[in-house]
């Protein structure tokens, strides 16, 4: 599994690595990279109009989660964030939260974390409407790293911003049909046509160029 660092041209990749610089010697600090879970931020709506009601009947921001994985994941030491560096372990998964194998998970991002009730799931910030970040954070040696992330700009209202295909760190896009709970779907936005202009009687005006 790779996965990149937001801001950063770096690849982690799961291996053993030197910890800290010897030139000209042997390494003196080594240790394994704790692996991946292969769980992904998989798309996210910052501005919900028409789309889905969250369990308070509200039309609020919401962040999916995927499953990529042939068994569950427990998510209760996974956070979310909506900043790369200040706060990242802002809002924890509650004490017993998972998500099955090829299960798609809806966190509602609205702030009101009251509204929370079993598979309800409310963090404690709200998207921004049409530019910001969201990541995926865990403690790896009581220190959080980011193990996946969103950045998006310029989302206007009703569309989503995601993973095409589902699962993974390199293509990211904008999305016509947002799909919450379900896979992601590219389906290109229909085009606007019309009859702009016509003439019943052209008998001196235009010519047929045949």
């Amino acid at each position: 599994v790779l996965r990149t660092t937001p801001g950063s041209a770096f690849t982690s990749v799961n291996t053993t690595r030197p910890t800290s610089a010897s030139p000209g010697s042997v390494n003196s600090v080594a240790s394994p990279m704790t692996p991946y879970d292969p769980l992904w931020l998989n798309e996210l709506q910052a501005d919900n109009v028409t789309g889905p009601v969250d369990n308070a009947g509200q039309r609020d921001p919401w962040i999916e989660l995927y499953n990529a994985g042939l068994a569950p994941i427990d998510l209760s030491g996974y956070f979310l964030a909506n900043n790369y560096d200040t706060n990242l372990t802002q809002w924890q998964f509650p004490a017993g939260s998972s998500i099955g194998p090829g299960e798609f998970k809806i966190v509602w991002a609205d702030g009101q974390t009251a509204q929370s009730s079993g598979a309800n799931l409310h963090a404690n910030f709200r998207l921004n409407s049409t530019t910001g970040s969201v990541a995926l954070v865990r403690l790896v040696g009581g220190k959080p790293q980011i193990t996946d992330y969103l950045t998006y700009s310029g989302l206007v209202p009703d569309r989503s911003y995601g993973d095409y295909p589902d699962g993974q760190t390199f293509q990211r896009r904008q999305f016509y049909r947002p799909t919450p709970g379900g896979t992601n779907d590219a389906t290109a936005p229909p085009v606007t046509l019309f009859i702009n202009e016509w003439m019943a009687a052209n008998t001196t005006f235009l010519p047929d160029p045949m």
